[in-house]
């Protein structure tokens, strides 16, 4: 299996981008910069991040800092935590003069400052109650040491004594004065540029991030120094938003404003095309099966050179992967076999991801380890295409799953289906429609649902496979919410909370973007509603109900999957208002199943939804 950590190989080829990165901080007349390295959660910007740095902290002459708000969210302020750490790194990482150690101890003190001063704005405490503060207190404890002439207490007390003066305008004050020493402490030092980089801020909360870029915010003003900041920039524009609400009657747009102004260079990380992931996940493989580390990174760097000399075109596959890798093991030839039969599907459902594609690919492997520790030998191109249903049609899934529990393994409907698909000549395909009229309603709509289509059409056929043990060990998705919402991108878990928010507005404003949701991410909030719609004793007013529908209406490829959830969902637990749901979602596109369910629901023991699915029958 491969780590989820940041790399400093490159398999995706981000030369482009961090040539980018580097000619801004290298230029000197740039600075002081900030860049954004921006992209989608698990598309690269650590690893990218890691690159860039890799690239200066061997250089005496420059100071590399790297900072992660997230691992300090909830113990200190974010802007004093990152004042104090860039302080901190300097004084640890320089010899100082006297000269330095007054600017450095009026660095510190300042940060403290900066620090009560917020506080006590922020929540009315007093000076008096809160003491010295020492943000780097304990991690400079030996240089504070040496400053022998300032009495840090007695500058606390002097503080304490301007009290009644405005607070606002003395922390004004402290802050052009931080500036001033720092730019004081880096000439004194003899620093050549200070380079710091910021990553998972969009992890933070709201307040963390504002913080750290008001911090940041103050640098800028500093000559030599560079900001690097990875983020989703949605995420970061939302903080802002929630921070600094939009003008009424004002054509602004606050959070993309406020960023345009920090953020002086952007970078974007797209999404993987096909073919780059194609190379992607062929040298992932090429990567787990290489005996020698060092031989790999050589060959990779030859592929990633190849890529840039043949161009946009160059795909590393079952074309020519031997003439880079050696061939002849049949784990390594099968998994890049693997690879071309689930890219074409990965690429669109999981939008060119590589760690939502590389978290998919390790699942196939614990899944294949833990049936092998049982004496089981899963096929991994079954178990691969059985999975992508479980990822993008979870409710078909778990009902193949149910089908194949009562029948030793086989599934009668997925050799039906395959039957139907299967066709080639004209005879043939009207022998198929004849075969599809035969299915009922809440399975022929499968047909109806070109991804499953697809899905039944591509290899391997699974009709005469026994399915038992591959179902076995997806136990965990089958049972555990928490595994659905772990995969979920960021942007899904916000629209997933938004979606069951208690206020309406937001939830009929997240409703209208639900059409830029991908596939996968549509899949997994739909399972994570699912699921807590199971878990609900009544249904009511159940928000987690109602947001099915919506979904469902906002990405139509899940009318197969609701369908299939309200055919199995125990009917005297359904809401009256299910049928005036269902109507309105499947009565223009699928009225065949509108009516199966309806006339279901017409002999249920739930007198109220008996009646009122007769009534929409006549």
């Amino acid at each position: 299996m491969w780590n989820d950590n940041e790399s400093l190989s490159d398999y995706i080829d981000y030369s482009h981008l961090l040539k980018a990165i580097t000619t801004i901080i290298d230029t000197d007349n740039l600075l002081p910069c900030s860049i954004g390295i921006y992209g989608d959660w698990g598309s690269g910007k650590s690893s990218l991040m890691r690159m860039a740095e890799k690239k200066y902290e061997d250089d005496k002459d420059i100071l590399v800092i790297k900072f992660n708000g997230w691992l300090f969210e909830g113990y200190e302020d974010a802007k004093s935590v990152l004042m104090g750490r860039i302080v901190d790194e300097i004084i640890s990482k320089r010899k100082f003069s006297e000269k330095a150690i007054k600017y450095a101890a009026k660095l510190l003190k300042r940060v403290d400052w900066i620090k009560v001063a917020g506080s006590s704005l922020k929540y009315g405490m007093s000076f008096l109650t809160l003491g010295p503060v020492g943000v780097a207190g304990v991690s400079l404890a030996d240089a504070m040491s040496k400053i022998k002439d300032i009495d840090y207490e007695n500058y606390i007390k002097e503080k304490q004594k301007k009290e009644t003066e405005d607070s606002d305008e003395t922390l004004r004050s402290n802050i052009q004065e931080f500036h001033k020493n720092f730019e004081a402490l880096i000439e004194e030092t003899n620093i050549k540029k200070i380079i710091v980089f910021i990553d998972d801020l969009d992890r933070c909360s709201p307040d963390t991030i504002i913080g750290t870029l008001e911090a940041i915010k103050l640098f800028l003003f500093t000559k030599k120094t560079a900001f690097v900041i990875g983020a989703d920039e949605r995420l970061i524009k939302y903080a802002v938003k929630r921070r600094f609400p939009e003008v009424p009657g004002e054509n602004l747009e606050v959070g993309r404003d406020y960023l345009e102004k920090l953020i002086q260079y952007p970078i974007r990380i797209p999404p993987l095309n096909k073919i780059e992931l194609t190379t992607y996940v062929n040298l992932l493989f090429s990567q787990l099966y290489s005996t020698d580390a060092e031989e790999f990174e050589t060959i990779r760097d030859k592929v990633m050179q190849t890529k840039i000399t043949k161009g946009f075109d160059f795909t590393l596959d079952q074309s020519n992967i031997s003439d880079f890798f050696k061939p002849g093991n049949t784990d390594f030839d099968d998994a890049i076999a693997l690879c071309s039969q689930i890219i074409p599907v990965l690429n669109t459902g999981l939008n060119g991801n590589p760690r939502q594609t590389k978290r998919f690919l390790n699942t196939i492997l614990i899944r294949i380890s833990m049936a092998s520790a049982k004496g089981i030998t899963l096929k991994r191109r079954v178990l691969a295409k059985l999975m992508l249903l479980e990822y993008f049609k979870p409710e078909t899934f778990t009902h193949f799953h149910d089908i194949q529990a009562g029948n030793d393994g086989q599934i009668s409907l997925i050799e039906k289906l395959e039957n139907i698909t299967s066709v080639t000549t004209t005879d043939e395909e009207k022998e198929g429609e004849k075969k599809a009229i035969d299915l009922p309603p809440e399975e022929k709509i499968l047909l109806e649902d070109d991804w499953i289509t697809d899905w039944i059409q591509s290899e391997p056929k699974l009709a005469k496979e026994n399915l038992q043990p591959y179902f076995y060990f997806s136990r965990d998705k089958l049972t555990i919410s928490a595994v659905n919402l772990q995969r979920m991108t960021p942007k899904a878990q916000e629209v997933f909370k938004k979606l069951l928010s208690e206020s309406e507005a937001v939830q009929k404003n997240v409703v209208k973007t639900l059409g830029t949701l991908s596939a996968s991410e549509a899949a997994s909030i739909f399972e994570a509603l699912a699921q807590k719609v199971r878990q609900e004793e009544n249904l009511s007013n159940s928000k987690a109900f109602k947001a099915l529908f919506d979904l469902s209406r906002g990405k139509p490829e899940l009318k197969s999957q609701i369908v299939t959830f309200l055919s199995k969902y125990p009917d005297h637990k359904l809401p009256l208002v299910v049928t005036t749901l269902t109507e309105g979602l499947l009565k223009n596109s699928h009225s065949e199943a509108l009516e199966q369910l309806l006339s279901s629901w017409s002999k249920s023991s739930n007198t109220g939804l008996a009646k009122l699915a007769k009534k929409k029958i006549k």
